[in-house]
């Protein structure tokens, strides 16, 4: 009996270099500072529930800085920043991705608060 060949049909990328100004990003580099901070907001929770008490957050962010660099200069690439998500948190893209849709729904949720606390309207809505 003869074995069957498979064949794939090679997918070829399209170029869109044409669009010039318009022209996106890759999804990754798009989602650099997402995975960026996402990471800084995990490692900086884990360093303050280990060290309790004598975790300083804006200490943190100065070594996390001197270590990790910023996302504006981008130090390392998005997969090694996922490399190191996956090791230190057991999380890959989507899981920091999701991490990181949470963080902002609860933030723009603490200022909707604020803001009704203190009679601001948000988004032109008086409360």
């Amino acid at each position: 009996m003869m074995a069957s060949k498979s064949t794939k049909t090679q997918v070829v990328t399209i170029d869109d270099s044409a669009m010039e100004e318009f022209k996106v990003e890759v999804f990754d580099i798009r989602k650099y500072n997402a995975i960026f901070y996402t990471i800084r907001d995990l490692y900086g929770k884990e360093s303050r529930r280990q060290l309790g008490d004598d975790f300083d957050w804006k200490a943190f962010k100065a070594q996390f800085e001197i270590c990790f660099g910023t996302p504006e200069e981008r130090r390392y690439s998005v997969e090694q920043l996922l490399t190191f998500a996956q090791m230190k948190f057991n999380m890959g893209k989507e899981d920091l991705l999701a991490y990181n849709r949470k963080s902002w729904e609860i933030r723009n949720k603490q200022e909707e608060l604020r803001a009704k606390e203190q009679g601001i309207p948000v988004n032109g809505i008086p409360f």
